[in-house]
């Protein structure tokens, strides 16, 4: 029996947005026949405002925070604590401060989550539209592609990654999304493991689980664009 492990944001939902209703009528027949989990960066509270309480229910675990933390029915199994170093915070400050984005900016630019931090020049308080508007402006600027590179220098006992549209995710050495595959393996050794996610490359914030999961035997990685490209891999239909 396989385990089908999904990335949220732009895999099984759009980034940052609830579930579309009609994906969730297709998923959630097929997934109470299967073993799921989810792989996110985002934190339960994201998860909890973006799929529907009965797809929640159905996956067999659900690792967030980078697999920094982890449910499964009902319950909170583990949590690893995350204190930053303060030179880290002052050095996130001064790129929000001089920040060469030429547009608005929003609240909540440093997010403390279970096991890591999340990071973001725009603030994560923004209208979907703005957050659009930011990742055109990065893909052209490479405003946290160069933050990821200098960062990574001066603090070599953390690991920095593009995440998402508009963030970059800090955590220890070590404790990112690839944790995610040693533990599904040590519970699992024998099930082929599948990962869905839509930044599967490198430089993506997929790329650490999917390298990771690629080290070990019987896994497949699917690179994914929309979640429609997931329900047609499944052969999923109406």
């Amino acid at each position: 029996m396989a385990l089908y492990v999904f990335d949220m944001d732009g895999t099984i939902t759009p980034p940052r947005l609830p579930m579309d209703v009609s994906f969730a009528k297709l998923f959630y027949p097929w997934q109470l026949k299967n073993k799921t989990f989810i792989a996110t960066g985002s934190n339960f509270q994201k998860v909890e405002e973006q799929l529907p309480i009965n797809i929640i229910n159905a996956f067999t675990g659900i690792y967030y925070s980078m697999g920094n933390a982890y449910y499964s029915k009902g319950n909170i199994v583990y949590e690893n604590n995350f204190i930053p170093n303060e030179a880290l915070i002052e050095k996130l400050i001064n790129y929000r401060n001089n920040t060469k984005y030429p547009y608005t900016l929003f609240p909540n630019f440093i997010e403390r989550r279970i096991g890591m931090i999340n990071f973001s020049v725009l603030g994560r308080d923004c209208p979907y539209d703005e957050r659009i508007k930011y990742y055109n402006w990065d893909n052209v600027n490479k405003e946290r592609e160069n933050i990821v590179n200098e960062l990574q220098n001066i603090f070599p006992n953390y690991d920095f990654t593009i995440g998402g549209t508009i963030s970059i995710d800090i955590t220890n050495k070590g404790c990112g999304k690839g944790q995610i595959a040693e533990r599904l393996r040590n519970t699992y050794p024998n099930e082929k493991i599948i990962f869905f996610g839509d930044k599967t490359f490198k430089g993506g914030n997929d790329y650490e689980l999917s390298l990771a999961l690629s080290s070990l035997d019987n896994t497949e990685v699917v690179q994914v664009n929309t979640p429609e490209d997931v329900l047609k891999f499944l052969g999923i239909k109406e």
